[in-house]
């Protein structure tokens, strides 16, 4: 689970660049599909990647970009 998990780390910085807070885990639907056809061809399977996002990759990446949005937030202020 290890490798799976490094992988997504990389993937997901990829991905979630600009800060903005988000509601609806619809707006990653499609970075949600890259990132599933990305792990399939580096060899994951669609379980695989499910499993280390907790079963809802859009919901993952959702958080993860509130996550950052929230960091980038709190270094301004400080």
């Amino acid at each position: 689970m290890a490798a799976i998990a490094d992988w997504l780390d990389d993937r997901v910085q990829e991905i979630i660049r600009s800060p903005a807070l988000h509601d609806d885990k619809g707006d990653f639907r499609d970075q949600a599909k890259v990132l599933v056809e990305s792990a399939r061809a580096d060899g994951f399977s669609v379980a695989e990647i499910k499993e280390a996002c907790g079963g809802d990759v859009e919901r993952y990446l959702l958080d993860q970009q509130n996550a950052m949005t929230d960091v980038n937030r709190q270094r301004k202020l400080e």
